[in-house]
């Protein structure tokens, strides 16, 4: 009978563990550091410039202090998506709203200054981190406009 109640236990505990594993991890990513923030893609943006880089708390309140700075000027850039919102260029349809060319230029130069003050908060070797993620970001942003054309 004892066989029974091992081979029982065993198969709840199982259940139990598969449950865990298919939620997968709990909480932001790894080093405890809640990177990006509201209007943020959910792994992109400035988390991705942070990626591989541990900030110290001092570090991460002066990067949010940043972010808050520039976080209205991005937000009245963002053109208002969805069905109430519409597309900028009164156009039908749906996918993502266009961005004009003032407009994207404009983002780009808050994008470059947000990131420059970012930068000058870290030490030269999160620095050397930092720039390669900048790069990479970059890389994957021209990927995307070359994408985008072909289509």
């Amino acid at each position: 009978m004892s066989w029974i109640r091992t081979a029982i236990v065993s198969a709840a505990f199982l259940g139990v563990a598969s449950v865990a594993v298919a939620q997968g991890p709990q909480g932001g990513p790894p080093g405890g550091h809640e990177q990006g923030g509201p209007g943020m893609r959910r792994g992109g943006g400035d988390q991705f410039l942070f990626q591989g880089i541990t900030l110290t708390d001092a570090q991460q309140a002066e990067i949010q202090k940043i972010k808050d700075k520039y976080r209205a000027e991005r937000e009245a850039l963002r053109p208002k998506g969805g069905p109430e919102g519409g597309r900028p260029d009164g156009g039908q349809g749906g996918g993502r709203p266009q961005i004009d060319d003032a407009t994207r230029a404009k983002m780009d130069a808050i994008r470059t200054k947000s990131q420059s003050e970012f930068r000058a908060v870290l030490t030269p070797a999160q620095q050397a981190i930092f720039d390669k993620n900048v790069a990479e970001m970059k890389n994957r942003m021209e990927q995307r406009k070359k994408e985008h054309a072909s289509s």
